[in-house]
């Protein structure tokens, strides 16, 4: 049944002229955001130069004990003039008088010249950030001048409607911009101008373009009443940016193919990297992205004092200012079209969490304040890399995250250099060969004075009482670092109980079902009980067996060592790694041989499991056949395990520093494994080493325990 309408028509949707107003206020975040979209506008323009003057009276304020100059909002202003394009009356109308217009993406208003830093027609709304007056003065080459004047005030009147208010315009003979261009003054200041929010503006502008490789067809000159001189100027980069100790750039293709360059005042020349040098590319998760092309050039200093002292002295300046310099500037900022797109590298924007890294991993890693750098997208390249709609950030998708992940494999081959060249004597290095231990003893002491002081006995008790003291102390701190590394390990296999104890619960609930259903029945099939209840023996037989193999990681005492078969280890820490192992395809070779070592059993696990998880996170990225093989071999004094895998192998250059606590080659990588495996080791007075020409082509391993434990 059909219901007929009373009544019938049309409506149009009037928005009130607040709207304008309330736009404004969302889609621009703070003042200097205003300016730099109004410079935008500038540029888009095909402007040589923007001139960006503040007119007012300066006055002093104190804040605290301090005291700052400040341009009061009352009786000032600021203007923004550009040599562009210009605009006649009929642009005004229809792209300036027509908010989120769609001029710049008609083909008939392409720029020939740069590429349109916006096309979604919101900059306008910047000037009503700034000032509720606003006065255009704009011309074109050969025309007349505009004249257009906008009251923001008009627009807060909560009861008209946007199409009520109106804004007066003229055209007259030229009289404010000779030849051509657009000038923007903004009174009635909605906010006064300390010197402090100024210093930002001008740090947000040199960085607008490419602070390392600007363009230099477009100049910005700020220009501020007398008693803010210092300030005043056109933008430039200071010359600190030119010296830095380390720099890598390059681009990544559409494909995932990085051609990259790196350079250190060490080495004193810039070397490029080959493909074979370079593994990231085949990281199998951003392999296939969605992530166009881009390049990126990221500028390193080191921040000791010798360092700043020296680059002080190598450009004529002063430390307070090499300082300044790097932390105004500091961060990774991301280009679009060569501008920058906000708020990637401003102060405290850390989007690649870079400091976390370095907290996690201080020896290796880069902290913000050390880098000045950019990644440069382009629009057209780069289309699944979208702005968000009040033009500050990019919009979160997979694309993005490939970037970010792009961006940290690229840190990580330049963290990995930098290590390898930078001193370390004052680091104190695991070697891979003696116990972190060993040193914390006086037998050697004790020796020597025997050996020059031979009838000093008493002497001699003390030196060796005390020895004692330590060595009960050193136990006391393997008891601790034992059970930690328990409970790290216990914190991996989480996951494990989980996935495979949830199993093994869903099993025997399926099986007691089934004996349930069988014995509401009135004629009972026994045969179905009873394979259901072996079902259940046999899962609780299994369950048993996984909490077996993980018990040993438990946070107990250390465990004294005790004779125990190697390969029964061995065999459990792949089965506890079988989710891994299954998911990634990975075909691995165990001995079933019978051999006994004297050790903890959790501690020989642990040095497994941390040798399983580095060959599966490598091989992840072999999109050939996966393999690891493991060998036990028995020799007259000593017993061996050599693990092996066909995956990239170690990088060439770093042989020598993957045993050295956080070191690591892995992007996130923590680098304690291969440090934790050492000292577990040579605690048991074994030997663990890099070997070449291993069972497999990839990264080999030689584990040595001597007959002595």
């Amino acid at each position: 049944m059909t219901t007929t309408p009373i009544q019938t028509g049309e409506s149009i949707l009037r928005p009130k002229a607040r709207l304008i107003k309330t736009i404004g206020e969302e889609l621009i975040s703070n003042d200097i955001v205003a300016i730099i979209e109004l410079v935008k506008n500038s540029y888009d323009a095909n402007s040589p130069i923007v001139v960006i003057e503040f007119k007012g009276t300066i006055e002093k304020v104190k804040e605290g004990k301090k005291e700052k100059r400040v341009i009061l909002k009352e009786n000032s202003s600021i203007s923004i003039l550009d040599e562009g394009l210009g605009m006649d009356l009929k642009i005004i109308e229809e792209a300036w008088m027509e908010p989120a217009t769609t001029y710049k993406k008609k083909v008939v208003n392409e720029n020939k010249i740069r590429r349109f830093t916006g096309e979604k027609g919101i900059g306008r709304f910047a000037s009503a950030k700034l000032g509720s007056l606003l006065n255009i003065y704009t011309k074109k080459v050969n025309d007349n001048e505009v004249v257009v004047n906008f009251n923001w005030n008009d627009f807060s009147d909560e009861e008209k409607y946007l199409d009520d208010v109106k804004t007066k315009w003229e055209v007259r003979l030229p009289n404010k911009i000779i030849d051509s261009g657009t000038v923007l003054e903004l009174e009635n200041l909605c906010t006064s101008w300390d010197e402090n929010k100024i210093r930002e503006l001008r740090i947000a502008l040199s960085r607008l373009l490419s602070p390392i490789a600007p363009s230099e067809d477009f100049l910005i000159e700020l220009k501020l009443p007398d008693g803010l001189d210092d300030l005043s100027g056109l933008i430039e980069r200071p010359e600190t940016l030119n010296k830095p100790d380390y720099y890598i750039k390059g681009n990544v293709s559409s494909e995932g193919i990085p051609s990259l360059a790196y350079f250190s005042k060490k080495e004193k020349k810039e070397i490029k990297l080959t493909l074979s040098e370079t593994e990231f590319q085949l990281r199998n998760p951003i392999r296939n992205s969605l992530l166009g092309p881009f390049s990126f050039e990221f500028r390193v200093w080191n921040r000791d004092d010798d360092s700043i002292k020296n680059l002080a002295t190598e450009v004529d300046s002063s430390v307070k200012n090499i300082k300044s310099d790097l932390n105004d500037l500091a961060g990774i900022s991301i280009y679009r079209d060569n501008f920058r797109v906000l708020p990637y590298g401003n102060k405290n924007d850390d989007w690649l969490n870079l400091n976390i890294r370095r907290v996690n991993n201080p020896t290796l890693r880069l902290s913000i304040n050390q880098i000045v750098g950019y990644v440069s997208i382009g629009l057209d390249s780069n289309p699944e890399l979208k702005d968000q709609s009040n033009r500050e950030g990019i919009v979160a998708s997979q694309a993005f995250e490939d970037l970010k992940e792009f961006v940290k494999l690229i840190f990580n081959e330049l963290e990995i250099r930098r290590y390898t060249e930078r001193p370390r004597e004052n680091e104190t290095v695991i070697q891979n060969k003696e116990s972190l231990f060993a040193r914390f003893s006086l037998a050697s002491i004790s020796t020597y004075i025997q050996e020059i002081l031979p009838n000093n006995k008493e002497v001699l008790e003390v030196i060796q009482k005390k020895d004692i003291e330590i060595q009960e102390g050193v136990k006391k701190v393997q008891e601790v670092i034992s059970r930690y590394r328990r409970l790290t390990t216990l914190g991996q296999l989480i996951d494990v109980i989980l996935h495979d104890g949830g199993n093994y619960l869903g099993k025997i609930d399926a099986q007691a079902n089934i004996i349930k259903k069988e014995l509401d029945k009135k004629v009972i099939n026994n045969d179905v009980i009873k394979e259901s209840a072996n079902k259940i023996v046999k899962t609780r037989e299994n369950f048993a067996q996984l909490f077996k193999r993980i018990e040993p990681f438990g946070g107990r005492k250390r465990g004294r060592p005790k004779s125990i078969i190697v390969e029964d280890v061995i065999k459990d820490q792949f089965l506890l790694a079988h989710r891994e192992i299954e998911k990634l395809n990975i075909e691995y070779t165990i001995p079933d041989s019978k051999n006994h070592v004297t050790i903890d059993e959790a501690e020989l696990g642990i040095i497994l499991m941390n040798l399983i998880q580095n060959s599966v996170y490598w091989l992840e990225s072999i999109p050939n056949e996966k393999k690891i093989e493991v060998l036990v071999q028995r020799e007259p004094d000593a017993l061996s395990i050599i693990f092996s895998d066909n995956g990239h192998g170690i990088k060439e250059g770093t042989e020598e520093s993957i045993f050295d606590p956080y070191f690591s080659t892995k992007p996130d990588g923590i680098g304690l494994g291969l440090t934790i495996v050492g000292e577990l080791i040579s605690e048991y007075y074994g030997d663990f080493h890099l070997i070449n020409n291993g069972p497999l082509e990839g990264a080999s391993f030689k584990i040595t325990f001597k007959y002595r434990i």
